[in-house]
């Protein structure tokens, strides 16, 4: 598989070649293997630009028709409505065939992907408000889904998988609502996964992968907490702390030290679990859970327990795999992570199955919070990296505010200690930047 350098940079080196063999740096023979290794091996990356004022284009296109629609709607006869409603569909299916023919680039294949996406349901709207069908927003959603699910194969297209992926947590929200119940969920997942499976073997650091990590990361821990039927109480903070770990680790094995947008796993998961252990810093959050609080209803069926059981099996076993492959890399941010799901499985099973152990579980994981927030800063300073100081800094602030509030301390002393958590940040922020600049220096 060729690699993906950017056009200018290519032709940048082009140009200094014929320079640096007239200056005798290099011989003409060296000069001439370098233009062939990047004329045989490199492929130009994409026009982000190019693909970015496409799909505007497509989206202005799409919107530009409804609203002519929408000026001579009432005026229309019911069969004219009809016909016009399956036009843009028509000329999104068209897009579509002339992309798959053409094997169409990025920008030709996202746009027809969004706009086809889109066509698809405005005239399920179109019809339906044209021939006056009963209201039913579970079944419109689930409708539109299947129907765009091939768009995001075919057309290898990531605005239709992202569009597909809101769908499927619309579809989760409606349906629990309206049914009592949401399991179908997991069955919609299967084909967007297969779909990032393929993308993480084919390019794990291409632009549409980390894009669609990062769809798919939120599309569960959104849809998670609404498909679960939550029969017995808190057995969400077991399958929360095992899916958001399991990511984290994943993308500890998948991309090692990247970080943020380059590795959304890995950026995810810490953050998710620096935000769900700070919830487990409150005692409420542990009252009344386990078996002995099990939930019954109309909105509680009986079959929940194994449901809810089943997902927050299979989150574990992924932790675990993950936690696995991971610990190869040895380091105090793979153990943070492992250790996490560890710590909600013991306080949720001492909820259960004991009484009066809210203060216990909270004062726990204010102490996981306080070892992240040093461990953290300890990091940033040991390897000069201003987001993880930062990070650090934030979880501790975090916990040190919410516990300043909590107590009963006057105006004075909260101010003070204000003043001192910024002078603390601005402080560390100017000594990591200056040290930077040395290292930057340094040759």
């Amino acid at each position: 598989m060729k690699r993906k350098v950017s056009a200018k940079h290519t032709q940048w080196l082009k140009k200094e070649l014929p320079i640096l063999e007239g200056e005798g740096v290099l011989s003409p023979e060296t000069s001439g293997r370098l233009k062939t290794y990047y004329d045989e091996n490199t492929a130009s990356g994409m026009n982000w630009a190019v693909a970015a004022f496409s799909i505007l284009g497509s989206l202005l296109m799409g919107l530009g028709i409804i609203l002519l629609f929408a000026h001579n709607w009432d005026g229309l006869a019911r069969p004219t409505r009809a016909v016009l409603s399956f036009c843009p569909l028509l000329i999104g299916a068209a897009l579509s065939l002339l992309a798959v023919v053409k094997n169409g680039g990025t920008a030709l294949r996202e746009s027809a992907g969004l706009f086809h996406s889109l066509a698809v349901g405005a005239a399920i709207a179109l019809i339906g408000q044209t021939y006056h069908l009963p209201s039913d927003t579970p079944a419109f959603l689930l409708t539109w889904a299947l129907l765009i699910m091939p768009l995001m194969f075919l057309l290898r297209s990531t605005g239709s998988y992202l569009i597909y992926l809101a769908l499927a947590c619309g579809w989760s929200g409606v349906a629990q609502d309206t049914y009592g119940q949401a399991a179908e969920f997991w069955l919609l997942m299967v084909p967007p996964i297969i779909r990032l499976v393929y993308l993480i073997r084919k390019d794990r650091h291409a632009p549409d992968t980390l894009l669609s990590l990062w769809g798919i990361l939120f599309a569960l821990c959104i849809s998670t907490g609404i498909v679960f039927e939550k029969t017995v109480p808190g057995l969400w903070i077991v399958a929360y702390s095992a899916l958001l770990s399991g990511a984290g680790l994943l993308g500890m094995h998948l991309y090692g030290d990247r970080e943020g947008w380059g590795n959304p796993l890995k950026t995810f998961g810490i953050i998710g679990m620096a935000m769900l252990a700070y919830l487990f810093t409150w005692a409420e959050m542990w009252d009344e859970i386990g078996w002995s609080y099990a939930r019954s209803g109309w909105r509680h069926r009986p079959w929940g327990v194994w449901m809810d059981g089943g997902i927050t099996f299979v989150f574990l076993a992924g932790w675990a795999v993950a936690a696995v492959k991971a610990f190869r890399r040895n380091s105090i941010e793979t153990v943070t992570l492992a250790v996490f799901p560890i710590s909600g499985i013991f306080c949720f099973l001492a909820g259960s199955t004991a009484s009066n152990t809210d203060l216990l579980n909270a004062l726990i994981f204010n102490g996981f919070m306080l070892f992240l927030g040093i461990m953290y800063i300890v990091l940033g300073c040991r390897n000069t990296k201003l987001r993880q100081l930062n990070g650090g800094m934030a979880v501790l602030s975090l916990l040190l505010v919410t516990r300043f509030f909590d107590a009963d301390l006057g105006f004075l002393v909260r101010g003070i200690v204000f003043i001192i958590l910024g002078a603390c940040f601005l402080t560390a922020n100017l000594v990591m930047a200056r040290r930077k600049k040395q290292q930057e220096v340094i040759p």
